[in-house]
């Protein structure tokens, strides 16, 4: 009990004392956010493994890999590539709805390049780099600037789907993505608030858990920074945007 006091605690910063918001994340930290997976993609390519030691697994940074692209991919010395794979998210209920998590284990660069190959070095590790990795193109996230606040909607609210790292309590500071995004006009820097229903029905008033800002939007997603929790934030919970 000790133990989990401690966590909560960690969690949880009265309202009093939040005389500031954590600041916004840097877009290399939103680079290693995580992300809604979507239902289809076309990977660049993907890590095959060391070139060295074929079956190896995992990769920090510095270490070498090989990729199965290359000249014919339009792959040149210098080329960047995020390293990202879909995962299962924690929650059963969002496994069994197929929802899957885009998660970036780090980035890396093409040092060597034949027709259909490429040596790579990884640059920086979110998580470590596994064989089997899928590619994508290295688009660095736009800085965000947190929007004022504004009247908070209730009546459409998003869904907490899953938060960074696997975490189901979240606090100041971490990432949680939504089922909402670009669909239902949200924008980068938006304002957002964080509630739990009233298990009594709509007719009692909601209790507000925090507050966070849009940081990444998709179509249908968005992934969101918390920036004050007054009660800690659990999937499944709603979010109310800032008009």
């Amino acid at each position: 009990m000790l133990l989990l006091g401690s966590a909560l605690a960690a969690l949880v910063v009265p309202v009093s004392a939040q005389t500031a918001f954590p600041p916004l994340a840097t877009p290399d930290a939103l680079a290693c956010a995580p992300r809604l997976a979507p239902s289809e993609s076309t990977p660049v390519g993907v890590v095959l493994g060391a070139p060295d030691v074929p079956l190896r697994e995992l990769f920090a940074q510095g270490d070498a890999v090989l990729l199965n692209v290359g000249r014919a991919d339009g792959v040149s010395v210098g080329a960047q590539f995020f390293t990202r794979r879909s995962e299962a998210p924690v929650d059963p209920a969002w496994r069994a709805r197929g929802i899957r998590v885009l998660r970036t284990s780090g980035w890396l660069r093409a040092v060597e390049v034949d027709e259909h190959a490429a040596l790579a070095v990884v640059e920086r590790t979110c998580t470590e780099v596994r064989r089997g990795d899928q590619l994508a193109p290295l688009q660095w996230p736009a800085a965000v600037s947190m929007g004022p606040a504004g009247t908070v909607g209730y009546d459409d609210p998003a869904t907490v789907l899953f938060g960074g790292g696997g975490r189901s309590m979240l606090g100041p500071g971490q990432f949680l993505v939504i089922d909402q995004g670009a669909d239902r006009q949200i924008v980068p820097g938006q304002r957002l608030t964080i509630f739990r229903a009233s298990p009594r029905g709509p007719q009692d008033p909601v209790t507000q858990l925090g507050e966070g800002v849009a940081m990444l939007v998709a179509a249908t997603s968005a992934t969101v920074q918390v920036i004050r929790t007054r009660e800690p934030i659990l999937i499944g919970d709603l979010v109310g945007a800032h008009r």
